[in-house]
Order: C-alpha cells, then sequence, then structure tokens
C-alpha cells in the first residue's frame, strides 16, 4: 500500500497542470506494481491568497476524476485499483499552526488516523473480509 500526500508548495509557481502530473505519474507507477495507492487531496492553507484557493480545489477536482477513471479500469481488469482520500472535511483551520501552511500536533494526528482507517479497510478488502 502506498499513500501519496501531494503538497501544495509550488502550486503557484507551477501551476495545476504541473502539480497534477508530477502525483498522477507517482500514483500510476505504483499502481502498475498491483500496488493498492491512495491519492489524498491538497489541503487547504488558512494563510494562502485567493489564487492558491482556487488552484487547490481544481487540482483537487482533477485528481478525484483521474483517480476514479483508474479505479473504474482496474475494476474492469480486476486489479487492485486506487483510491482518493479526500481531507477537506477533516483538516480545518484550528488543525494548522500560527502560519496557516504547517500542521498542527492535532493536523497530523487527525491525518494519520484517517491514513489508518484507510490502511485498515484496504487490508481487510485485499483479504476479502470486507462487502
Amino acid at each position: 500500500m502506498v499513500i501519496v500526500q501531494g503538497g501544495g508548495n509550488g502550486l503557484l509557481e507551477n501551476g495545476r497542470e504541473a502539480i497534477v502530473n508530477a502525483i498522477m505519474k507517482v500514483v500510476e507507477r505504483a499502481g502498475r506494481k498491483n500496488v493498492r495507492v491512495a491519492d489524498t487531496s491538497l489541503l487547504r492553507r488558512p494563510a494562502s491568497k485567493e489564487e492558491y484557493e482556487r488552484l487547490y480545489k481544481e487540482v483537487n477536482r482533477d485528481f478525484y476524476e483521474k483517480i476514479l477513471v483508474m479505479k473504474a479500469e482496474s475494476i474492469r481488469k480486476r486489479e487492485v485499483g486506487s483510491s482518493f482520500l479526500d481531507m477537506d472535511d477533516l483538516i480545518q483551520a484550528e488543525c494548522f499552526l500560527r502560519d496557516g501552511v504547517h500542521l498542527s500536533q492535532e493536523g497530523k494526528t487527525k491525518l494519520s488516523q484517517r491514513f489508518v482507517r484507510w490502511i485498515r479497510a484496504t487490508h481487510l478488502l485485499m483479504e476479502g473480509r470486507m462487502d
């Protein structure tokens, strides 16, 4: 299992397409090795500018759509497949340090607990114990 947590550094400088392509390349490489992959959404940043807010939402939409296509293809081929973990509702402004960019301990804990839930569910699914 692999969890890909893309970051927002360079989003404004490099743009939406470059960020999506870079992260999807990692997801696709892992998927070719028949590894279960989860791509997480970029995190919102309370201290960010409007342009970052707009772009991070567009990037997350692109990730979600691409992962859905990959998932449908993997189901068709009866392969392991990929998942998209949306963190928007989970990681709120109070989960960041004062800089509004880096996660606080609370934010890190919430993020890691979400990863653990995905890992456990995926493990059960792969063992055939989940409907």
